[in-house]
Parts: C-alpha cells; sequence; structure tokens
C-alpha cells in the first residue's frame, strides 16, 4: 500500500526498522512532486495505481499494451524484454521503460507522461430524444400548518397519509424519517412530503414542491455520464461525465473481472473507485444547477453487467468464467446508504434489468430509449464499445448477443492509439494525398477510433488494402495510386512490417511520424469482425438479410462520431443504403433518463429484458465461421 508522506517527512530520513517489518522505498513522480513509502519490491505500474497517479494503460499492467511508459532521469533501471518490444531505441536510451515491468527496490524519481485527461477527452452525453409523459417515481405534496389541537383523535401519519389521493397515498415510511414527523408536521411554515415508491422519504420545512430533482447514470467502462434531471418539470438540469477511473485495471471488461477474480481486496477496489466516482458526480452535477445534493432524491443506473456486479459489489467471479453467470439479471431496488452513494439515507436506487452474461443494463437503456419494440419494423441497434452489445426485433420478437470486439475501436491497442482527446486524428480524407482533422485543432499526437473507420475504407478504396487487410505491396499498386500516397507507405522487409505515414514529424510536434501499421490494421480486423459476426448470427436466428432491415441504430460515442459510409465500407454495419444507417448517440443514457422521469416506461424495461432472447455466441461454431467470414473486408 502506498502512503504519501510529507516532504518535512522525507527529510527526517526513515525510521530504525522494527523486527519483522516490511522495508519501504521513496518514490517521487514527477511534474507533481507527489511522493509515496510503498513496500519494497513492489511494482511500480500497482504503487502508482494505489497513490492515485495516472499512468496510462490498456492491459492493466499486464504487459501486453506498452502504453503505461514512465521516464528515469537517473539510474534508469535496466531495460526488459518487454521494454525492447514496446518502446523504441531511442526511448530506451532517454530512460522511459514500462511502470509495470519496474520493481521498486529503491528511492525513485519517476516522470510520468501525461495521459489523457478526463477533463479534456470527448465524452458523449447526448442521444435520440422521444417525447415521454412526466411520471416520476418521486412525489411530493406541501401540507400547510393545521393547529394539531384543532385536529382530535389523529395520528401525525395518519394526517399525512388521509391527503394523499388514493392511488398515490404512501403507504409505509422508514422509522428514521418516522421519528422527525412531530416536529414536522408542527412546523407553522407547513411541510413538504416526499415519497418515492409509495414510501414516505422526507418531510421538509415549507412549500419545496418546485425543488424535485433525480440522476440518471450510465455507467460504461470507458466512461462515466451523470445527468440531472428535473422531476417537476421533466427537463435536463445539468450533466457531467468522466473517465472511468477503473481503466487503470484494464480497458476490457475481462481485465477487470481478472482483477476482482484474483486479487483478495479486488471487487472491493472497484467497488470503491466507482462509488467515488459516481460521488464525485453527484457534487458537480449539484454545484451546476445550484442545489444542494439533499435535493436529488432518486437516482437510476444502466451499466454492463461487470459494471452492474462492481458498483453492487456482487460477487463477480462466475461472471468472468464460461458461462458467465451473474448473480442476477433482474432489476435492483435499493437505497444510497446500501449502495454508498453520499445522498440521503432513504433515497431510492434503481439498477435497470439486464439480459444475460454481458448484454447489460446499458442495452436495455438503448432498447428504451429507441423504442426498438415499438413498432412492425424490423431494426437492429448496435452499441460499439470494448463489448459490442446488438438488439434485433420488433414488437413480436428481441433477439440480443454480445461479441468481444476489445478497446481497438476506442484507439487502444492501436500503435499510434489514444482516447478522443486533443491531439488525436479524429476523420481521415484521402484523394491525391492524406487531409485529416485534429481535435482540438492542435498538432496531431496520435489517432483515436473514429479515425480508424476512416483510415481503412479509404485505404480500400485507394488501392492500398486488399480486402484481406494487408497493405498492397509497391510493386503490385495500380498505376492509379499517386506518388504522393506512394512515399507515405513504408514497406518492411516483412509484410507486417509494413506501415503507412498519416502525418509526418514536422506535423506532429517535431516528436515523431503518426504512422498506421499492418498490426493496426489487424486489430481493427478483428474489433469489426467480432461485430459483423454478432450482427450476422443475429440475421441467421431470424431467417432474414441484411436487406430486410429498415434500420440499423449505431449507439455510443463511437457509433455517433464515426462516418456511416466509412462504416458499411469497412464491412463493420450490415450492407444497407447509408440513409437506413443512423446514429443515436448515448441511447443508454438516454434509457436511464427515462426510466427515471416515467415508472410506466421503467416497468416496460424490466418486461423486455425479460422477453428478450439472448443468443450466446461464445463457443459457438457458427460463430466461428461468421467470424471468418466478417474479418474480411467488403471488395467494393
Amino acid at each position: 500500500m502506498a502512503a504519501e508522506t510529507s516532504d518535512a517527512e522525507a527529510q527526517a530520513g526513515p525510521d530504525e526498522e522494527a523486527p519483522g517489518s516490511t522495508k519501504t522505498v521513496t518514490l517521487v513522480f514527477q511534474p507533481t512532486g507527489r511522493r509515496f513509502q510503498v513496500p519494497e519490491g513492489e511494482v511500480l505500474f500497482e504503487a502508482a495505481t494505489e497513490a492515485g497517479v495516472e499512468v496510462d494503460t490498456v492491459c492493466g499492467g499486464n504487459g501486453s499494451c506498452g502504453k503505461c511508459k514512465v521516464r528515469f532521469d537517473d539510474d534508469p533501471p535496466a531495460a526488459t524484454p518487454l521494454d525492447y518490444i514496446h518502446l523504441s531505441g531511442g526511448e530506451i536510451d532517454q530512460g522511459y521503460r514500462l511502470s509495470c515491468q519496474v520493481k521498486a527496490t529503491h528511492d525513485m524519481v519517476v516522470h510520468v507522461p501525461e495521459s489523457g485527461d478526463s477533463a479534456k477527452v470527448q465524452i458523449l452525453h447526448q442521444g435520440v430524444e422521444r417525447a415521454i409523459d412526466l411520471q416520476p417515481n418521486v412525489r411530493k405534496m406541501f401540507m400547510p400548518y393545521v393547529n394539531p389541537r384543532e385536529v382530535e383523535n389523529i395520528a401525525d401519519w395518519d394526517r399525512v397519509t388521509m391527503r394523499w389521493p388514493r392511488t398515490l397515498r404512501p403507504r409505509d415510511v422508514p422509522l428514521r424519517v418516522l421519528r422527525e414527523l412531530p416536529a414536522a408536521i408542527r412546523n407553522k411554515a407547513g411541510m413538504t412530503v416526499v415519497t418515492a415508491s409509495r414510501r414516505a422519504i422526507a418531510f421538509e420545512s415549507g412549500d419545496t414542491t418546485l425543488r424535485q430533482f433525480g440522476v440518471a447514470f450510465d455507467i460504461g467502462s470507458t466512461t462515466v455520464v451523470g445527468f440531472l434531471m428535473d422531476l417537476a418539470t421533466g427537463t435536463e438540469a445539468a450533466v457531467a461525465s468522466a473517465v472511468n477511473k477503473q481503466a487503470v485495471y484494464g480497458d476490457d471488461i475481462i481485465g477487470r473481472l481478472s482483477r476482482a477474480q484474483r486479487n483478495p481486496e479486488g471487487l472491493a477496489k472497484l467497488n470503491a473507485m466507482i462509488l467515488e466516482q459516481l460521488n464525485a458526480i453527484l457534487a458537480d452535477l449539484a454545484g451546476q444547477a445550484g442545489i444542494d445534493v439533499s435535493d436529488i432524491y432518486e437516482v437510476t443506473v444502466v451499466g454492463n453487467m461487470a459494471m452492474h456486479h462492481f458498483l453492487l459489489c456482487l460477487d463477480s467471479t462466475y461472471l468472468g468464467l464460461a458461462p458467465y453467470a451473474p448473480v442476477t439479471r433482474a432489476h435492483v431496488a435499493t437505497t444510497s446508504e446500501a449502495i454508498g452513494l453520499k445522498l440521503d439515507p432513504d433515497v431510492p436506487v434503481y439498477v435497470l434489468a439486464n439480459i444475460a452474461g454481458f448484454v447489460g443494463s446499458d442495452t436495455v437503456g438503448v432498447m428504451l430509449a429507441t423504442d426498438i419494440s415499438g413498432g412492425n419494423d424490423l431494426r437492429m441497434a448496435i452499441d460499439v464499445g470494448t463489448n459490442g452489445e446488438m438488439v434485433l426485433g420488433n414488437r413480436k420478437r428481441l433477439i440480443a448477443c454480445s461479441a468481444p470486439a476489445g478497446p481497438a475501436l476506442e484507439g487502444a491497442r492501436i500503435k499510434m492509439g489514444m482516447r478522443a482527446a486533443p491531439g488525436a486524428i479524429d476523420h481521415v480524407w484521402i484523394d491525391d494525398d492524406v487531409r485529416y482533422s485534429v481535435i482540438g485543432d492542435s498538432a496531431p499526437k496520435g489517432i483515436c477510433g473514429s479515425a480508424l473507420i476512416d483510415i481503412v475504407a479509404q485505404f480500400l478504396d485507394a488501392g492500398l488494402l486488399n480486402h484481406a487487410g494487408a497493405y498492397i505491396r509497391h510493386a503490385e499498386l495500380d498505376a492509379s495510386v499517386p506518388k504522393s500516397l506512394r512515399e507515405r507507405l513504408i514497406e518492411g522487409e516483412k509484410r507486417r512490417d509494413t506501415y503507412f505515414i498519416l502525418a509526418r514529424a514536422e506535423e506532429a510536434d517535431g516528436e515523431h511520424d503518426i504512422v498506421f501499421t499492418q498490426q493496426d490494421v489487424r486489430e481493427m480486423q478483428l474489433a469489426k469482425g467480432a461485430i459483423r459476426a454478432g450482427t450476422m448470427m443475429l440475421l441467421q436466428e431470424m431467417g432474414l438479410e441484411d436487406g430486410d432491415l429498415e434500420e440499423v441504430m449505431l449507439a455510443g460515442a463511437f457509433g455517433n462520431f464515426i462516418d456511416s459510409t466509412n462504416a458499411r465500407r469497412c464491412g463493420l454495419t450490415p450492407q444497407l443504403p447509408v440513409e437506413r444507417i443512423t446514429s443515436v448517440g448515448n441511447a443508454a443514457g438516454v434509457g436511464a433518463k427515462i426510466a427515471l422521469v416515467n415508472v410506466t416506461q421503467r416497468r416496460r424495461s424490466e418486461r423486455m429484458a425479460a422477453q428478450t432472447e439472448h443468443i450466446q455466441l461464445s463457443g459457438s461454431p457458427e460463430f466461428q465461421k461468421a467470424f471468418t467470414v466478417a474479418m474480411q473486408f467488403p471488395k467494393s
């Protein structure tokens, strides 16, 4: 465990070691200058994570991504084989090492390069909207002061219940709240009764009926978004978001599930991290709206099944092992106190129902937002993320599946990949040469996920890639390929060493070329192949072809920012006319908002989750066949 120390403590020197005590060393993380005492021999990446120092990572510290590099100015540790695999010779000479390969064997000063700042990363907030009647679970009623001496033989609680219409009348009250009733009902300013699920959860002084808020959370593997909703009007009052802090343990769900399984404190740590983040967002939302957190009376939550288990601190051991059994698929209705949210103790928390092991309540939120079961037209929703979830159907039948896309489409496991932050190339156009746009209009630093689709689609059209995903050798390029593009295509001795220069060093802060390698193409193929194979399996299950679909809806940040024409050209989506491929934005978050403002729609989400058939792809020979086909790119 890392313990932060002050300069005074550091100058005083280490105390004499007691017999049997663990020897510690001092780590100083630059540029912040924060100083920590850690057990001798602890892995540097683990020490930084425990200390809350952000070190960039994709794999969660298992050595496969090469992103967690740090720099030592003096006496750098000996480079390991993985350092030589992931770092250039120049970087190694400059003192860079992978923090997951360094052990803290002595006092160290470590320079941590800036990673994706959650305040700078592009996080999608909005999505498809549809008209929803205001029917919140939370209700308020003002009761003017009446002198109790003028009312004979009536208990205080009876006076409360008799004021409500029969269909809304509160049925019970927590003991903690009931104890406050005698003083509240005798307040000459009157009191406001707050109910949720027909349970009285607060008695407030005066008329507070216009101050009535709830929060809808969308907890994703990559980002967390909170929406503050005015439950008196049904309007959005504020929105706040952040990069999910759990990403330090891996950008993919499996990495975090593995952490929870193999580490005795893993689940508790993941739970604490997400709670800390949700509580920070609650405070942010309240501050933006100029309200107190005590004015928040209900919370709804959507998320994938892993996030669901981490939030509720449910044993996720068997969720990560075939046949991927969750603790529960049903909705969970609990309280803020039971979960650990810093709200009044009896504030209800409603976590939407799930469908199956890796098709979570975020997919149910997408279904609710898009009204996919509301008509006869056959529509498909695809939520593109580290785990791709797909739903197909109409009012008669709904089927769903999930496919492990991995984090490549979010810029991870790509040599020059990065999050959608300032400096990321987000779109690419190719004609006689290469043009691109950069988030923040700055010099390019790397490539984010939306650009991958553009790059591959336009490489295919430009004749630089074949339909199997291999760079075409110079000697085999068509004569129509411009000289400027030929000069950017750098052949390696072996095909796997070939790469394309998107931006030259002089364009990219003079540091290095921004390149797209043959391995990057393969990573993109694996991701898009898994998603496309999933859609093929759903269509096969219903006996349909691509053309039978009325609409394909792309959900999530990736689906919102990509070019639909290029997505179709890559074979990421079913082959439909582009006008039938639409982006629905953060539909999962919209679903959480709908469940917050309308209890009838909330019950509908429960029915949809229960009625949706789940197609298990893992281990399916048919899926493997579909995946082999889907890995290929369309020939035109």
